[in-house]
């Protein structure tokens, strides 16, 4: 799309389509997406089109359904699918392509199929158990290496790529999935597809080193990272540092230990409750932080997710950070009939707990893990960013930040750094422990453990640790360079 006379955000959204296809489990129509828009001389502007609970939705319609908490998957775990409409808003705004246009590629590859990779097919694998009848009749047996083809996503595209994304939410789309969610016993109607719209809305910001990062506001969980960055960004002066220094790795296991105690319960749709964004990222909260560093901080092993991020800059100065998901691996597991269309299971972040911020209610979003960045120097674009990850993306953007903005590294030497993560429950027994990729030195470990860290090694690159994204302008050669995770498929193209 760039060649073709695209900008960034043309180009963004029409590799997200792509991947709807390509990355049936982790994103598509049926689920939701943030992003981050920046050019020159301008604040950059935060679209949130992340979904909400239908007009049924309330706790006690989920309790009488015979549900003590939220389900994982299911219909009660499906929100509003907003990743159509947030392209087509970004594009109102941003774009000089027509949506129509954008869709091709994914039109021809959902059509004409593609070979399905290695990923793709363990994944549709491990979702066999959550399938609906039409979800197994598209994937129900594909190995890695099959032509999958998926003839209903291809005219759920294309009817899209003619007459707008309105046919998702006020047409016969969004009739078609608002009737299966009803007739599932979900919590949605085709009126509340018809009602959904994206939101614009002012980024949360804090200033690090010269530089100002930006990250969506909540409902997304972003602050976390942006509230343990300004508590680090005294210690971060110090050039004699190094990223995979001990007594660095320790700070940055408190600070984001710290955010997570204080914080997160906190974040969740403003429209309905929530602390206040300038409470949440207060200077007084972060001197709190900084002053609580000094024992390490119990911290929950984080719930998978899987999700695309991409990042993209042209040659006009704009830069674009875009995250999309379904949640978990093929989201709720339903796919709605005749659409190819799989919804998601964003709904499972939820609480049902009387008094939670994040209690269901009519109309409300969850509190989200989608949390990619943009960073502005001197009024430019200077860096995007993200990750894929569910709750360890709070985790993985920490060390990003770090790595780029502290230890001054290059797009792919901060992404193929070592990284530590939550050890996941699935990876052994020492759940909640920090988990260190196998190329940290020996020592760090010891290290670590004597200031009072229960440690676990895992294997190189390990996904757990995210798989991520990145490009950054380069001022001395005037040129912008990009990064791609090894501990996932990706690559970094430019023209």
């Amino acid at each position: 799309m760039l060649r073709d006379g695209g900008n960034a955000l043309d180009a963004c959204v029409a590799a997200c389509a792509a991947l709807g296809v390509v990355a049936a489990g982790q994103c598509g129509l049926g689920g939701d997406l943030f992003a981050i828009i920046g050019v020159p001389g301008e604040e950059p502007a935060v679209l949130n089109a992340s979904g909400r609970a239908g007009l049924k939705g309330t706790a006690e319609f989920v309790r009488a359904a015979g549900h003590d908490r939220m389900s994982g998957r299911g219909p009660m775990s499906v929100v509003t699918p907003g990743c159509a409409a947030g392209w087509a808003a970004g594009l109102d705004r941003f774009g000089t392509k027509p949506l129509g246009e954008l869709l091709q590629p994914a039109i021809r590859l959902a059509e004409d199929g593609f070979a399905a990779g290695a990923g793709l097919a363990s994944g549709i694998e491990a979702a066999m158990p959550i399938y609906n009848d039409a979800a197994k009749a598209t994937f129900a047996g594909v190995r890695a290496g099959d032509t999958l083809r998926q003839p209903d996503l291809a005219r759920s595209l294309r009817v899209i790529a003619s007459d707008g994304t309105s046919v998702m939410y006020a047409g016969p789309l969004g009739q078609a999935i608002g009737e299966f969610l009803e007739g599932v016993g979900g919590h949605h109607t085709a009126a509340d597809l018809a009602a959904y719209q994206p939101e614009w809305v002012s980024p949360a910001h804090v200033p690090f080193r010269g530089y100002d990062v930006y990250a969506p506001p909540p409902n997304s969980q972003a602050l976390l990272h942006l509230l343990a960055l300004s508590i680090l960004e005294p210690f971060c002066h110090d050039g004699r540092r190094e990223a995979s220094e001990p007594g660095f790795l320790h700070l940055q296991i408190e600070a984001i230990g710290f955010a997570l105690a204080t914080i997160q319960r906190s974040i969740a749709d403003p429209d309905f409750s929530g602390a206040p964004l300038g409470q949440l990222l207060s200077p007084e909260l972060v001197e709190h932080g900084r002053a609580q560093l000094g024992s390490p901080a119990e911290m929950a092993a984080p719930a998978a997710g899987d999700t695309v991020y991409l990042c993209a800059a042209d040659g006009e100065g704009m830069v674009v950070s875009m995250i999309q998901s379904l949640r978990e691996g093929f989201g709720s597991g339903l796919m709605v009939p005749g659409t190819g269309i799989v919804l998601n299971n964003r709904g499972r972040d939820f609480s049902l707990a009387d008094g939670d911020p994040n209690q269901i209610a009519p109309g409300k979003r969850p509190r989200h893990t989608l949390s990619p960045a943009l960073v502005m120097k001197d009024g430019k674009p200077f860096a995007a960013y993200g990750t894929r990850g569910g709750d360890g993306q709070p985790f993985t953007m920490l060390q990003l930040h770090c790595n780029l903005l502290a230890f001054g590294m290059e797009p792919q030497k901060a992404l193929e750094a070592p990284r530590w993560t939550v050890e996941p429950a699935a990876q052994g027994p020492r759940e909640g422990a920090t988990a260190l990729e196998a190329r940290f030195p020996a020592e760090t470990a010891h290290e670590l453990a004597a200031l009072g860290h229960r440690t676990q090694t895992i294997r190189d690159f390990d996904p757990n640790c995210g798989v991520a994204s990145m490009v950054q302008f380069d001022a001395a050669q005037g040129v912008w360079l990009g990064g791609a995770d090894p501990r996932g498929a990706g690559s970094a193209l430019a023209l």
